[in-house]
C-alpha cells in the first residue's frame, strides 16, 4: 500500500473526530457557538467528501462540497446579519 493511500484514510478518521469535537462545542447554549460548531462540521464533511471522491475516482463529489462550502459561507453571513439586529 501507498503511504499517500494510508494517509487519506487518516485523514478521514481524523475528520471524522473533528466532527465530533464540533459536536459537542456546538451544544452550549449560546448561538454563536452552535452556528461555530455546525459551520465546522459542514467543512470538514466537505473536505472528507472531497478526499474519499478522490480515493475512489467518484467526480461529482467535488461538486457536491463546493456548494456545501460555499452554501455553508452563504448561510454563516446571513445568520450573523440577521443575529447582529438593527444598526441605528
Amino acid at each position: 500500500m501507498d503511504i499517500l493511500f494510508i494517509s487519506k484514510y487518516i485523514v478521514v478518521i481524523a475528520l471524522i473526530i473533528v466532527m465530533l469535537a464540533a459536536l459537542r462545542a456546538s451544544a452550549y447554549k449560546s448561538t454563536s457557538m452552535g452556528l461555530l460548531g455546525s459551520s465546522i462540521v459542514v467543512n470538514a464533511f466537505a473536505v472528507a467528501l472531497l478526499i474519499v471522491g478522490g480515493l475512489y475516482n467518484l467526480e461529482f463529489y467535488r461538486d457536491i462540497s463546493l456548494a456545501l462550502i460555499f452554501f455553508g459561507f452563504v448561510g454563516t453571513v446571513a445568520f450573523a446579519v440577521v443575529l447582529g439586529g438593527d444598526e441605528k
